[in-house]
């Protein structure tokens, strides 16, 4: 394709090559996917969207961070899952997420990815994705769940606050193979629908092998990190991964499981 930055045609054709189902919305920029993805739902036309965009103005990040998205650079995009009454295994989405854009990496790229949970994407030590997943309700029941995905690809000089610790494909990859946006982009739906869909996730499958997967490509299992919660601050050593996506961790006095919240590795 000429035209390897993501744009309209090239996004529809690589749906077509990989099979993926998804009423696509492309615009040259906005200011954030999840948002334009969330209207939709409120809206009733949410069911199967993907929201894919060549630049955020405000792209968001978890705990009402900024996401860095220049134009031309990487990929920004949000996939709409619609949910039923017998939603299950939530917490696990965010997670499942991680290992749909380290799949991607690798089996593309062969980059080794490692997963900083519940959901930031690293290599070499720096992050080279960002995800955010927001539940969408329709009344007080959970209708849609939006995956947000900000993906660092071309080759990038950051700004001095995202120097040392932001990475992208270009940056660390010397191989022959084009970084072609628009097939990046599908390939990580493509490997969403496995995780959240056809592996029945959010209909109440068997998720042990996702919670494997998590466990093979943590970045923090057996690490000592600081542990932010809403209520707490304190250091902690990683023990494990829970069935249900939690992170298990041994603190000063006690091991807690922690479902929400931020860890920092300390180095």
């Amino acid at each position: 394709m000429e035209n390897l930055n993501l744009n309209e045609k090239s996004i529809i054709y690589y749906l077509k090559q990989y099979k993926v189902r998804k009423q696509l919305k492309f615009y040259p920029e906005t200011n954030s996917t999840n948002d334009v993805a969330k209207q939709l739902c409120r809206e009733g036309k949410g069911k199967g969207v993907l929201v894919a965009v060549d630049f955020q103005l405000a792209g968001k990040g978890r705990q009402g961070r900024s996401f860095y998205s220049p134009k031309g650079k990487g990929i920004y995009f949000s996939a709409v899952y619609e949910l039923n009454q017998n939603n299950k295994n939530l917490e696990l989405i965010s997670s499942a997420a991680g290992l749909a854009v380290r799949d991607t990496l690798y089996n593309i790229f062969n980059l080794d990815a490692k997963i900083k949970w519940p959901n930031d994407i690293f290599v070499d030590g720096k992050k080279i994705c960002g995800i955010l997943c927001e539940v969408v309700n329709e009344g007080n029941t959970p209708k849609y769940v939006v995956v947000g995905i900000g993906l660092n690809v071309e080759k990038t000089e950051f700004p001095a606050e995202l120097e040392y610790i932001a990475t992208s494909i270009g940056n660390v990859y010397s191989g022959g193979v084009e970084l072609d946006h628009n097939e990046i982009l599908v390939d990580i739906v493509n490997n969403l629908d496995r995780y959240i869909i056809r592996s029945g996730l959010i209909t109440g499958g068997d998720c042990s092998e996702i919670v494997s997967r998590l466990k093979a490509h943590s970045s923090i299992i057996g690490e000592m990190v600081r542990v932010h919660t809403n209520d707490a601050e304190y250091d902690a050593k990683v023990l494990d991964i829970d069935e249900n996506g939690a992170l298990v961790v041994k603190g000063p006095m006690d091991i807690h499981t922690i479902t929400s919240g931020e860890v920092q590795r300390i180095v």
